[in-house]
Formats: structure tokens, sequence, C-alpha cells
């Protein structure tokens, strides 16, 4: 499964909960990541093509999948590919995987 960021989701996502708007990292990962992680063995995230990411969407997006005991840090890491063919997102590539690998589960 494949999931732009963009395309299906916005391109200004903003941050952490969703009582702070409807394009926030808790939105992102209960409505997309969850669903996608229980319906398919491997999802693509591409994450070109926005205005941005807030480091606090990121962290709740990806490192919250972790902390809500989704799933295992391992699995998560081995069931998530980040997509970007932008050399500016590399950034945010490097910062997603940091969020998921420092997470601990609550």
């Amino acid at each position: 499964m494949i999931i732009n960021i963009a395309n299906d989701f916005s391109i200004v996502p903003s941050g952490r909960f969703k009582s702070k708007g409807p394009h926030s990292g808790e939105s992102f990962r209960e409505d997309f990541l969850v669903p996608a992680l229980k319906g398919n063995e491997y999802i693509s995230v591409e994450i070109d093509g926005t205005a941005g990411y807030q480091t606090s969407f990121l962290e709740e997006a990806f490192g919250g999948l972790v902390r809500h005991r989704i799933d295992s840090k391992e699995n998560i890491l081995r069931r998530i590919t980040i997509v970007s063919n932008n050399p500016a997102y590399s950034f945010y590539k490097t910062l997603i995987l940091e969020f998921i690998e420092d997470a601990v589960a609550e």
C-alpha cells in the first residue's frame, strides 16, 4: 500500500494532536497509518510535496505507533518504508526513522 501524505492527507500537515487542527500527527496516525498497518503487511509513505513538516507532527504520527503499541518498533521499521525523491525532504525521512527508534511503548 502507498500513502502519499500531500495527496491523501494534506499539503500542510501540522500539529501533534487533533485538538490543534484537522491535519495533525494524531489524525494521520489514526486515520491512515494504523488502518494501513492493520490491512497490509508493508506500506510505503511518500513524504514529498508538502509545505514541510513540524517535528511534533512527525513524532506523533510515527513515534506514536510505538508509544500506543500499534506494533513493535522492529516490526514498524520493517513494515514501513519512507519514500522521498526530493533531497530537501531527506532530513524529514531521517527524523521519522529516529522518532520510531527513540519511541518507548507506554
